[in-house]
């Protein structure tokens, strides 16, 4: 039997949920697993049975509307600096105390570093190479945020023993904006990582298949600031809409309310269960615009309405390429209206949508990225 430490970036659920996904295999072949964690991902790991050790969280900075914030995260650098020395000292110890043979690292560089101190194997799952400002951001801040990320990055990220970004080789690539090509990083591209289909079925889809109604699963997500604004949106035009929409509302809090509330537009989870169950009924999906979502979206044939955490370059990106594949809609958060709702809708549910998602769909079961990943830990 092995043991695997795996590290999971903790900004949002995207991250956890994708290595849990890995970590079951990993139990299926008989190996232990452990893991670390910041944030509501460790809150959701430990939901799922694993253990996962809390640590201090590195991360961007948003402002109280849920963008991002460019100088507050100028300023928390030598904060940010400090906790991640932290992050590194407590994953050695992390390591060292569950006697890991190998560690994952989900866009950990702690991790990264802490194994590489230990001698111990390590493999990196990364889908942001770099950390690319907002057009919108001030010029002096964009320079000290991106100022020496590529190489810097490389040669931290190098120390991996295998990168492998979880994505679609191009044309198809959902992170190209923040996959710059770099010959100085030795990666792969193995396919979308998802978390595996939950076949549990939630009462309330069952309930709602038969809906003459447009049912749209407004899929709420990212860390708690950025939330509440994409979440009033929500509530707002579900209600105007509720006499030709049926909607379902997921607010994305792991410590939130697993029962279904009924609301005049619908239905609201506070955090929603079996929500393969409910992606299988609508007719189309609203959210932010994670890799993780974007991935299950093109995997179930579901056509998205994608919003962006403003400023938020890696979901600003994402968002672009998907619009540009013909399988999304991508709108501003200060855009999101009743009426824009509607025109993405039209554009979503006619045209060539269905068929663009059925062709890279097509292009995504072909790869297997939990196995690669398994493969590379050896």
């Amino acid at each position: 039997m092995r043991r695997i430490h795996i590290g999971a970036f903790g900004s949002g659920l995207g991250h956890a949920t994708r290595m849990l996904s890995v970590a079951r295999l990993l139990e299926a072949r008989g190996d232990s697993v452990k893991f670390s964690s910041s944030g509501d991902a460790v809150t959701l790991i430990r939901q799922e049975g694993y253990a996962c050790s809390s640590l201090p969280l590195v991360d961007v900075s948003w402002k109280d509307d849920g963008r991002f914030s460019a100088l507050d995260t100028a300023r928390s650098f030598p904060q940010n600096a400090g906790r991640f020395t932290k992050q590194i000292r407590e994953e050695a110890r992390n390591i060292a105390s569950f006697g890991a043979d190998s560690v994952l690292s989900d866009s950990m560089m702690a991790t990264v570093i802490a194994a590489r101190l230990a001698k111990t194997r390590v493999v990196t799952v990364l889908n942001q190479l770099r950390l690319e400002s907002s057009r919108r951001t001030p010029q002096v801040a964009a320079s000290m945020i991106s100022a020496g990320t590529v190489s810097l990055g490389a040669a931290l990220w190098n120390l991996s023993d295998a990168i492998l970004f979880p994505d679609l080789p191009e044309p198809y690539t959902i992170s190209e904006r923040n996959l710059w090509p770099s010959e100085r990083v030795k990666s792969r591209y193995v396919g979308f990582l998802t978390p595996p289909k939950d076949h549990t079925r939630n009462p309330l889809a069952e309930r709602l298949k038969g809906e003459k109604r447009l049912k749209v699963y407004w899929q709420v997500s990212g860390p708690s600031k950025t939330r509440t604004p994409l979440l009033s949106a929500a509530f707002r035009i579900a209600d105007s809409l509720k006499e030709k929409v049926l909607s379902v509302v997921s607010g994305g809090d792991p410590s939130g309310d697993s029962e279904p509330r009924r609301m005049p537009f619908g239905w609201f989870y506070e955090w929603c269960p079996g929500k393969d169950s409910i992606l299988e009924m609508a007719d189309l999906v609203v959210s932010r615009a994670g890799h993780t979502s974007i991935a299950q979206f093109v995997l179930n044939e579901k056509p998205s309405l994608l919003v962006p955490i403003p400023q938020q370059t890696e979901q600003e990106g994402n968002a672009e390429k998907a619009e540009r594949l013909g399988i999304a809609v991508r709108v501003g958060q200060d855009d999101l209206s009743t009426q824009t709702f509607s025109e993405a809708s039209e554009r979503l549910l006619g045209g060539m949508v269905g068929q663009r998602l059925r062709e890279i769909s097509a292009v995504a079961r072909r790869l297997d990225a939990k196995t690669e990943i398994v493969k590379a830990l050896t």
